[in-house]
């Protein structure tokens, strides 16, 4: 019997050592200035956290330690999905930090521009604890997506803790843990409902990063 994989989107995991950075100050600077402005770079009108897309030169400068790991957990991805990663370009870069305490709105990271195609992005999970954060949640991209109210039979029938039965759902979240990375592709949208099942005050704290395709001159 074989099994085949049709249209999939892939999702790998690492993990990013967290002797590798200065992960104690990153916490330590992201909470006081989450204290200090929890919504600061206002997101939309439903979305509450505090981040710095589109302002990155105001991150932390602390994150700067994160650059060493993740370009090593980059490049093996890049190397792991082509014969010859060198028959490509491709360029990388830390596009956000957040720190999420409630709800972040669906979205994406696909986007064109000046010769490069967004093809994966990457989420890292420094401050992370399933008890209290709730996980990155994925929008199915595939047409039976929108009909998950109509597949319901079906996905009561499956295994749903198992992520190759998640083209039935509407909706799945990746299973994740402190210091993990995942590298998906751009186009998966994806969300943060209910950023805090029980009451804590250690934030979410995320590190993000794009990866862009050359696609010509």
């Amino acid at each position: 019997m074989t099994f085949y994989s049709m249209f999939p989107s892939m999702i790998y995991k690492a993990r990013i050592d967290p002797k590798s950075y200065d992960k104690k100050a990153i916490i330590d600077t992201a909470v006081k200035n989450y204290e200090i402005d929890p919504t600061k770079n206002n997101w939309d009108d439903t979305s509450d956290l505090h981040h710095y897309y589109y302002a990155m030169d105001e991150a932390p400068s602390e994150i700067k330690s994160l650059t060493k790991s993740y370009e090593t957990v980059i490049n093996d991805y890049m190397s792991s999905i082509s014969k010859n990663a060198n028959a490509f370009k491709y360029r990388w870069k830390m596009v956000n930090f957040a720190v999420n305490t409630k709800y972040m709105a669906a979205h994406d990271h696909f986007y064109k521009m000046r010769g490069w195609q967004s093809a994966f992005s990457c989420c890292h999970y420094i401050s992370y604890n399933w008890r209290y954060h709730s996980p990155t949640r994925f929008i199915n991209p595939l047409v039976i997506g929108q009909y998950s109210s109509t597949t319901q039979d079906i996905a009561n029938l499956l295994d749903k803790g198992d992520i190759n039965n998640s083209s039935y759902f509407g909706e799945y979240n990746v299973d994740v843990k402190e210091d993990d990375m995942i590298i998906f592709p751009s186009y998966l949208k994806h969300i943060v409902a209910n950023g805090i099942k029980q009451k804590t005050d250690i934030p979410r704290i995320l590190g993000v990063a794009n990866i862009d395709i050359g696609i010509g001159d």
